[in-house]
């Protein structure tokens, strides 16, 4: 059986001190381990460390009654099955915050696109109005490090953060269902019903969803409490506007480029109307609101126009890029970890977009560049790595075109996650840039 005194910090990153911290004031009583990939060199004096062999071994022999796992730790590892039927307990530091102030009102947002740029709207259109918000969750921001909102606290919730969520929040929107991070959930339908578990508790929690996400739309459409955005009856973008029902929105001081961001915005008000803000079904001023790095973030290097959509990891979030520079000569630059994705759809719209050079990276761009079955008119280079590949962009770019990193794929092959990629692909575009 698990001990009844000895809990474990499994994850020492920003998270896991901070659930350290919180045990250590609200739960004396504990004698806390951390467990960890690596040493940690600032341990609290006392406070015992297991790392690799060692952390697995008293992970599966159930040394813990309590584990608060770090995010990135899937729910699905062995270990974690072994301790489980010896009594552990897992949780994270979101369920410890919401377990703490249970009083406070909250607002989830997840989807597999999106969720980054419709939590900061959700946050941006309520402090704006002086409602007193936080945003907290997959943000930088450890949960436990912040006290609520007065009047709201909306969390952005990755499916990792979700997997083992066992609270409810009285607002919880869902952006869309893309296949993605199914070898950390063990599959795409597992994945899914984590994300899903925003949604869980039917007498609480009102749902917002996109009716216009056929995916997402068939598996919440029975559930109680549900809030349709992207219906005709709501709010919803039409054509790259924002309505409400027959009615065009004044939109004003919005920087965010193409329809999904239009439909980021709708999915946004939804929610802030529910949340108290008035007036947005006639007007909507976005002043103020900073646009998010890696996210069709347009730049300059010299006389050519970049943008960096290095957030874009699944073919749909590529397609959403396409669309907005459909206006302009693109050279697009794509390919990165394979994850299963299918590029049938992007290869078709690639055929139909004002492509004039594909650059593909490793190793998924062999894969786009056989779904594309030698029917394209636009020069195809294949590329090594990403210098390689940005050269080659600069190189054949036009005075009125854009340079586009939007991969649709991860970038695990060559870089330690999307924001490494997007960083560096400034870096070259700024060393390659023409005159």
């Amino acid at each position: 059986m698990a001990s009844s005194e000895r809990a474990a910090i499994w994850g020492y990153g920003r998270e896991g001190r901070a659930a350290f911290q919180h045990l250590r004031a609200t739960r004396p009583g504990l004698d806390l381990v951390i467990l960890n990939d690596t040493p940690v060199d600032d341990a609290p004096d006392g406070v015992a460390v297991l790392t690799g062999d060692e952390a697995t071994r008293a992970l599966a022999e159930g040394q813990f009654s309590l584990v608060v796992k770090s995010p990135g730790i899937s729910l699905y590892r062995p270990e974690i099955a072994a301790a489980q039927a010896k009594g552990t307990q897992f949780t994270s530091g979101t369920n410890l915050w919401f377990e703490h102030y249970g009083a406070a009102r909250t607002i989830v947002v997840t989807g597999t696109k999106g969720k980054s740029t419709t939590s900061r709207l959700i946050h941006h259109l309520l402090v704006t109005q002086g409602i007193d918000a936080k945003l907290l969750g997959n943000v930088g921001i450890a949960a436990l490090e912040e006290t609520p909102g007065r009047d709201w606290t909306v969390f952005e919730l990755s499916s990792y953060q979700l997997a083992d969520f066992a609270h409810a929040a009285d607002i919880a929107l869902v952006t869309n269902l893309y296949p993605e991070h199914a070898p950390w959930h063990g599959g795409v339908e597992t994945y899914y019903a984590d994300k899903l578990k925003a949604l869980r508790d039917e007498g609480k929690t009102i749902a917002v969803a996109n009716h216009a996400h056929a995916e997402l739309a068939a598996r919440v459409a029975g559930r109680a409490k549900l809030r349709w955005y992207n219906g005709a009856a709501g709010f919803h973008e039409r054509d790259g506007h924002l309505y409400f029902g027959a009615d065009q929105i004044e939109v004003l001081n919005f920087a965010l480029r193409g329809a999904h961001n239009m439909s980021n915005l709708a999915a946004a008000c939804t929610v802030a109307e529910m949340a108290g803000v008035q007036g947005l079904r006639t007007r909507v001023d976005m002043a103020g609101f900073a646009q998010l790095h890696h996210r069709l973030e347009e730049f300059h290097a010299g006389s050519v126009t970049c943008v960096d959509d290095s957030i874009s990891t699944v073919p749909q979030a590529t397609l959403a890029a396409l669309a907005a520079y459909r206006d302009r000569s693109i050279v697009l630059l794509a390919g990165g970890s394979d994850r299963g994705q299918d590029y049938a759809e992007l290869a078709a719209a690639l055929l139909e977009a004002p492509v004039q050079a594909l650059i593909l990276l490793p190793v998924t761009g062999a894969r786009l560049r056989e779904a594309l079955q030698g029917r394209a008119a636009f020069d195809i280079v294949e590329a090594p790595g990403l210098e390689v590949a940005v050269a080659e962009a600069m190189r054949r770019t036009t005075k009125d075109g854009v340079v586009l990193l939007s991969p649709a794929a991860p970038s695990f092959q060559e870089f330690r996650n999307f924001e490494e990629r997007g960083q560096r692909f400034k870096d070259l575009c700024r060393r390659f840039a023409k005159d």
